[in-house]
């Protein structure tokens, strides 16, 4: 039995939401729904024909169950073989689907790359640059080292400071406020001085006593507790004094001789010297707050030498066998800087104003000379034979000498020198690898095996020419275009056959290095010419191909 329905239907006039609308009447109209019962009928909805105008555009927006939003759309598509254009439709997620992720950004995002998290371990593959203090509360690891300010590496003019990755620290000044604790301590200070520095044993005057007679008593200033003087009987003293930077205006030097030593009480008594016998031919008193020093001793020997610097002759000097104030000659053991005037007067092709070295003898292992330069002079070793296995030199460094070498060597009679180092080929003529230097540098030709008995009758004869240069067969590098073959001959009247002599060479152009001959190369014509001579003349070429020499050979009768 069908089931019946019973459908109640209120009509009302639709009333669009824009007032913009209501005005323009839009809207009006009946809706009427018909339903029937199950047994086959149905319902029918019918409106007013209303749509959107952006429907097209509606339709083109889609969505998945996770809420992404993607779009539909129809795009040109370019066949890159044949060029023609098609269509195709292509749905995307839009850019809107990436929102959920801005406050969290997904693992491979190419934005990850370009900033430091600071929540997990990263490497910045760049420099980094902080505007305002950097504070690290963990352990900080510098695996190259560090630097501090504007870092320059110098004992003497650095700046800065810097720790290398081997923990080798430099910097300006360290305060330790309870210990220091080092394995060793190398001090290097920084000192300057005025005049000449002698380097013996020295004291200063505390006080003086005169003596009369020329003689001073001499207290000596202890330099630290338990001090006492190492001043020696008959020892030359020079003493200084220069207070002109306070005022006084006192700047001398005295010169005396040591009579007694107080070692205890750290006194001296000395005598000066005459004026006639010292250095400036006028002599001063000692002072107090003089510097004096051992120039010499009258007779201890192992008393007799010093060293002393003077910036005011720019020199260093070891002085020897000192026994008195006035030196000479004699007393100069070495000198480093300017030449003693002695040395100067001598007229040795020195340089001005260039230091020099002179010394009674000198041990040394290596002697490197250069030139004005920097260029090291090398020394010219004669090496003996040439040998295939040799280490020969040109201007560089022997290991096994330690000397700047050029290799001489001896090839076939003749001394050549290596212009290439570490040549292992051959000295030649054409070998720019050596130079020729001593030797027969002349260029020769001869004939091969020339004892022939001549027979008119059977004459039969080969000529081989050989060519050498620096005595070395150099044959090889001849060109048979090279070789030029004529005849001279004369009758036997001793007129010459120019004629016939002429037709020969023309014949045996060409004939290269070898020329076989016979009875018919003499043209006897029922006589036996009265000179008959065969020439070779061969031209020896450079390796431009330019000419580098002539030389003949002769064969005749």
């Amino acid at each position: 039995m069908d089931k019946q329905y019973t459908s109640k239907i209120t009509l009302r006039t639709p009333r669009p939401r824009s007032e913009r609308l209501r005005e323009q009447g839009i809207g009006g109209g009946t809706t009427t729904v018909v339903m029937s019962g199950a047994g086959g009928g149905g319902s029918t909805v019918t409106g007013d024909g209303h749509t959107h105008g952006n429907l097209s555009a509606l339709n083109e927006i889609s969505t998945d169950r996770q809420g992404y939003m993607y779009l539909t759309q129809i795009r040109e598509k370019e066949d890159t073989e044949t060029g023609e254009t098609t269509t195709e439709q292509v749905t995307e997620k839009v850019k809107a689907g990436y929102a959920d992720v801005a406050k969290d950004l997904s693992e491979d995002s190419p934005v990850r790359e370009q900033f430091l998290s600071r929540l997990v371990d990263d490497v910045a593959k760049g420099n980094l640059t902080f505007e305002k203090m950097l504070t690290v509360l963990g352990l900080s690891i510098f695996k190259s080292g560090a630097q501090f300010g504007e870092f320059v590496q110098s004992l003497y003019a650095g700046k800065g400071a810097g720790i290398d990755q081997q923990g080798n620290a430099e910097f300006e000044s360290v305060r330790v406020r309870s210990y220091f604790e080092a394995m060793e301590f190398i001090v290097n200070r920084l000192s300057a001085i005025e005049g000449d520095q002698l380097l013996t044993e020295a004291d200063t005057i505390e006080s003086v006593d005169d003596l009369g007679d020329n003689c001073y008593g001499l207290h000596l200033r202890s330099k630290w507790e338990g001090y006492f003087t190492a001043q020696y009987p008959n020892n030359v003293l020079k003493g200084i004094i220069n207070t002109l930077a306070t005022g006084s205006g006192v700047y001398y030097t005295s010169w005396m001789r040591v009579n007694s030593v107080n070692t205890a009480n750290n006194y001296i008594e000395v005598t000066l010297y005459p004026g006639e016998e010292v250095p400036a031919g006028a002599n001063y008193p000692p002072c107090e707050m003089m510097k004096i020093a051992r120039w010499g001793n009258q007779t201890d020997t192992k008393r007799q030498s010093c060293i002393y610097l003077s910036s005011t002759e720019g020199r260093i000097v070891r002085l020897t066998g000192v026994t008195k104030p006035i030196i000479d000659r004699t007393n100069y053991g070495a000198t480093f800087g300017e030449l003693p005037e002695f040395l100067r007067e001598l007229d040795l092709p020195i340089a001005e104003g260039q230091d020099y070295l002179y010394a009674r003898g000198i041990v040394v292992q290596d002697i490197i000379r250069i030139d004005y330069q920097g260029k090291p002079v090398s020394e010219i070793v004669d090496r003996g034979p040439w040998s295939a296995t040799g280490d020969y030199y040109c201007e560089a460094l022997n290991p096994n000498t330690g000397r700047y070498e050029i290799s001489d060597v001896w090839y076939n009679g003749c001394k050549y020198r290596c212009a290439k180092t570490g040549t292992t080929t051959a000295p030649a003529w054409n070998n720019t690898d050596w130079a020729m230097v001593e030797g027969n540098p002349d260029f020769t030709v001869d004939f091969a095996e020339t004892d022939y008995l001549f027979d008119p009758d059977k004459f039969n004869l080969t000529l081989t020419i050989i060519a050498r240069l620096y005595n070395t067969d150099i044959t090889a590098d001849i060109l048979d275009a090279d070789v030029q073959w004529t005849r001279y001959s004369e009758d036997a009247n001793g007129v010459e056959r120019v004629a016939s002599d002429n037709a020969w060479a023309l014949k045996h152009a060409g004939a290269g290095k070898s020329i076989d001959l016979t009875v018919e190369d003499c043209d006897f014509n029922g006589y036996v010419p009265k000179v008959l001579k065969f020439i070779a003349t061969v031209t020896l070429r450079d390796g431009m191909g330019n000419e580098a020499g002539t030389a003949n050979a002769v064969f005749q009768y």
